[in-house]
C-alpha cells in the first residue's frame, strides 16, 4: 500500500468522487422523437393556461404507445409503455384525451397519490412531491418498464419555493438523475411567469426549470394566425442540435368526451420568442390595447415611415412584436417607397385606413377530419407534411414583389 492509499484509507470526511475522462465512453443520445424527446432525460413543456399543453402530451403519448412516427422521424420505432401523472386534473380527464389520440390504453398507466404511513403506522394518501419521493418514482418506472412519463402540474410537486434557483434545481437535478438511472424519458408540464416574455425563463420564472432540462418545449397560439385558432410548440432551449422548424397545430373537437385532440399538424417558422410574447391571456392583453391607442395617435398626423414609427414607439417603450400585432388590429396600410432616381425601393409608408379593416380570414374545421384538407393525428402517414402553417393566413406580398396599390400591413416590412 502506497503513502497515497494509506492517506486515503484515513481521510473520513465527504470528499469528491471523480473519474478520468479517458475511462469514459462517448455516447450518442437516443430520441424518442428525434430533437424533442431525448431518453434518459428530463423535458418541459412550457405555456399558459388554456393553450392545450395537456392535449399536446396526450398526442405524445398517443404516438409513443402505438410506435406512431412522430413529424420529422427517420426510422420506426416499437410502441413503449407510457405513464402519466397530473396534479391538476381528474383521472377521467386525462384518460378522455388519451382516446381521443388515440393511444393504446394497455400501455399507459395514469400514476396517482402516495400511499405511505404515519408516525402511528396508519397508512394514508398524500400528493407526490420533490425531490422527496424521487426513490418511489424510480421503483415505478423500473418496475413497469415505462419509457416516457407524463407529469402535468410539475411545478406544484416541487417542495419550497417554486422561484427559488436552489429549490428548483435540487428537485429537476434528482428528478434527471431518475431518468439517467432508469432511461426514461420525463416530460414536465409548467407555466410561464405572468408576462414572462425570455424564453430562457419562461417556465414557472427561476432559470433553474430550463437551465436543467435538456430540451425545452415552448406553446402558444400562432402569432401570425389572426383567428386565434393555430398553436405552435417549438423547441426553446436543447443540449443538442437545434430542430430547424416548430410544429403548427389545431385542436379538434373529440364530441364523445368534449375534449380536444392534435390534428392538421404542420410545421411552423415562428420563433420561440415570438410565441412566448405572443401567448398573452386576454386579461393581460393591456400592453397591445395601449400600443394600438398609440400607433392609432401617431398616425393621427398622416403617413410617415415605418422606421420612423418604430423609433417612435420603441422610445415609449413598446416592443416591435407589439406594435407589428397593434398595426394588424388597427389595419394599417403600408405602401412601398420608391428613389425617384433610379426607382429602386428603399422602405415603406405607413398610414392608418381610410375605412375600417377587413375582418379577419376563418380555418374551415370540421371537428372530426381534419383542417383545411390537413390529415389528423388519427390517419398520421409516415411521410411528414411540409406544407407550411402560414398557409391558412391570407398570402403576403415580399418586399421583391411590389404590391399593385395601398396593401394592408404584413411582416416583411420589419
Amino acid at each position: 500500500m502506497t503513502q497515497l492509499d494509506e492517506e486515503d484509507d484515513l481521510h473520513l470526511g465527504p470528499r469528491l468522487t471523480f473519474r478520468r475522462a479517458e475511462t469514459i465512453t462517448p455516447t450518442k443520445p437516443v430520441f424518442l422523437w428525434e430533437r424533442h424527446l431525448v431518453a434518459a432525460g428530463v423535458q418541459l413543456l412550457v405555456s399558459r393556461q388554456g393553450i392545450g399543453k395537456s392535449t399536446l402530451a396526450s398526442w405524445a403519448i398517443g404516438n409513443l404507445s402505438r410506435g406512431r412516427p412522430f413529424p420529422g422521424d427517420r426510422i420506426d420505432r416499437d410502441p413503449i409503455n407510457c405513464a402519466m401523472l397530473s396534479l391538476e386534473e381528474p383521472d377521467e380527464r386525462l384518460v378522455a384525451r388519451l382516446h381521443a389520440t388515440g393511444a393504446d390504453l394497455s400501455r399507459v398507466l395514469i400514476i396517482g397519490d402516495i400511499e405511505t404511513f404515519d408516525e402511528d403506522g396508519r397508512p394514508f394518501r398524500r400528493p407526490w412531491r420533490l425531490p422527496k419521493d424521487c426513490d418511489v418514482l424510480e421503483e415505478f418506472l423500473t418496475n413497469n418498464e415505462v419509457g416516457f412519463v407524463v407529469v402535468d402540474g410539475l411545478g406544484y410537486s416541487v417542495q419550497g419555493d417554486s422561484h427559488n434557483y436552489g429549490a428548483v434545481g435540487a428537485a429537476l437535478s434528482s428528478l434527471a438523475a431518475v431518468a439517467e438511472r432508469t432511461g426514461c424519458s420525463i416530460l414536465g408540464l409548467t407555466h410561464p411567469p405572468k408576462g414572462g416574455s425570455d424564453p430562457a425563463t419562461a417556465a414557472i420564472g427561476s432559470t433553474a426549470w430550463t437551465a436543467v432540462a435538456r430540451i425545452v418545449w415552448v406553446l402558444g397560439i400562432d402569432p401570425d394566425d389572426e383567428t386565434e385558432c393555430r398553436r405552435v410548440m417549438r423547441v426553446s432551449k436543447s443540449n443538442f442540435k437545434m430542430p430547424d422548424d416548430g410544429l403548427a397545430f389545431i385542436i379538434g373537437d373529440d364530441e364523445r368526451f368534449d375534449c380536444g385532440y392534435v390534428t392538421g399538424v404542420t410545421t411552423s417558422s415562428v420563433s420561440a420568442e415570438a410565441l412566448v410574447a405572443a401567448s398573452v391571456p386576454g386579461a393581460e392583453k393591456t400592453e397591445r390595447e395601449e400600443a394600438r391607442d398609440l400607433v392609432r395617435s401617431i398616425l393621427k398626423a398622416g403617413a410617415m415611415e415605418t422606421s420612423e414609427l418604430l423609433k417612435l414607439t420603441r422610445a415609449a417603450g413598446v416592443s416591435d412584436r407589439t406594435v407589428e400585432r397593434a398595426r394588424r388590429d388597427l389595419g394599417v396600410r403600408a405602401t412601398p417607397r420608391h428613389d425617384p432616381g433610379n426607382g429602386k425601393m428603399t422602405g415603406w409608408m405607413v398610414e392608418l385606413p381610410t375605412s375600417p379593416p377587413p375582418s379577419p380570414p376563418t380555418i374551415p374545421f370540421d371537428g372530426v377530419g381534419g383542417v383545411g384538407g390537413v390529415g389528423t393525428t388519427r390517419d398520421f402517414s409516415h411521410t411528414f407534411s411540409h406544407q407550411s402553417a402560414q398557409t391558412a393566413s391570407p398570402p403576403k406580398v415580399g418586399l421583391d414583389n411590389e404590391p399593385t396599390g395601398p396593401v394592408y400591413y404584413q411582416r416583411d416590412e420589419f
